[in-house]
């Protein structure tokens, strides 16, 4: 059998916190299930695509995959809809936090796509 490389250990830094996030999703999601007239269920459906997407970037992580720098980017681009939240006094207290998490996600993509890189196809080696 062919042993596997040893996963870097920002990949596994990154894949448990991805994973934190997308456990936290769905404990929103059971907090925020409509039970009565005054729960929102777009809170609800909100939190379980939260955690979907976390959940299904952790793995794509873990795993290496091609796909993983762009999850990570939805997953980055679903944090501005609850800072906007935070921050409801106008675009100017926004900004900074827009900031960070584009400069976060732009690193993040960039070592994800650096790292998860996958194999050499053998048609581009024989170009």
């Amino acid at each position: 059998m062919e042993e596997m490389p040893e996963r870097p250990l920002g990949i596994r830094l990154l894949a448990v916190a991805l994973l934190a996030a997308g456990v936290a999703g769905i404990a929103a999601f059971c907090a925020a299930v409509p039970r009565t007239s005054n729960t929102s269920p777009l809170a609800a459906l909100f939190a379980l695509v939260w955690s979907c997407t976390y959940i299904v970037t952790a793995m794509l992580t873990w795993r290496r995959s091609r796909l993983a720098a762009p999850a990570f980017l939805a997953a980055m681009g679903l944090l501005l809809p609850p800072l906007s939240l935070v921050f409801p006094g106008g675009e100017i207290p926004f900004l900074p936090s827009l900031a960070v998490t584009c400069l976060a996600g732009f690193l993040g993509y960039r070592y994800l796509s650096r790292i998860c890189r996958g194999p050499r196809r053998l048609h581009s080696l024989l170009r």
